[in-house]
């Protein structure tokens, strides 16, 4: 739900303006959580600059509302590209009021099949890219107020078996959200996170059924979570005017079962 507006008032919502009137960048945004997020802002009036690797996912996103959806097709684990791809993005409305850091990668293997090539593509998509591009987007956001919302992970918290390496991403994950919230918080820009649980996504669907009923059974709510749970924790994380440095769990209690 988007904070009524409050004449005179620019520390509310994105930075001067709420979800309703923004522009928001949204990574890994042809799937799962990050096209969900994306629905969220469209529905509330906002505009959407979307991200991701697939082009047909991006224009079939793209034909939901023309007029207030960009889109760059983009690998973000190829880390050079994303001074370029941020460039793309803060061009597409002139500027952003906001950035969704959701795209990522899990590879669930345990510590001692862990190899090199695995390890080194989950930092570079899951903490080295948002750290990029949450470098430039801040920088284009300082004075002027907005908010970044990072996808992390319930697993940074509490780790499961063969989760090693994807969670220790997540981990370093939210440690670059509390430190980015602190440094950035007198440039008016907020930045929190949300640590999504069992979420029935491409993500999660690889593990087998037998496994996935299982976890669903953990969970206090009685079923796994949905993409739209997490986005609208994530909307309202753009438009809370006082919250910076969280990190928000969203499971379906499945953490204190």
């Amino acid at each position: 739900m988007c904070l009524p507006k409050r004449r005179g008032d620019q520390s509310r919502g994105l930075g001067s303006v709420s979800v309703s009137e923004g522009r928001v960048v949204v990574t890994g945004a042809t799937r799962g959580i990050g096209r969900a997020t994306a629905h969220a802002i469209l529905e509330r009036g906002g505009k959407v600059i979307a991200i991701g690797r697939n082009a047909d996912l991006l224009q079939e996103l793209r034909g939901r509302d023309e007029e207030r959806v960009r889109t760059v097709a983009a690998d973000l684990g190829d880390l050079e590209r994303v001074p370029l791809v941020a460039e793309q993005a803060l061009a597409a409305f002139g500027g952003a009021d906001g950035l969704v850091n959701c795209a990522g990668v899990a590879r669930y293997e345990r510590v001692g099949a862990i190899q090199l090539e695995s390890l080194e593509a989950q930092f570079r998509l899951n903490l080295m890219a948002p750290l990029l591009l949450s470098q430039i987007v801040a920088e284009h956001l300082r004075g002027r107020g907005g908010a970044i919302v990072n996808v992390s992970s319930t697993l940074s918290e509490r780790v499961a078996p063969g989760t090693a390496a994807y969670a220790a991403t997540k981990a370093a994950l939210n440690t670059v959200t509390k430190a980015m919230a602190l440094e950035l918080a007198s440039a008016g820009v907020r930045v929190n996170a949300v640590l999504p649980g069992a979420v029935d996504t491409d993500m999660l669907r690889v593990r087998p059924a037998a496994q996935l009923e299982a976890l669903r059974s953990r969970h206090p709510i009685g079923r796994l979570g949905r993409p739209e749970d997490v986005a609208t924790v994530i909307v309202g994380l753009l438009d809370h005017p006082w919250q910076t440095g969280s990190l928000v769990t969203v499971d379906g209690g499945l953490s204190i079962a």
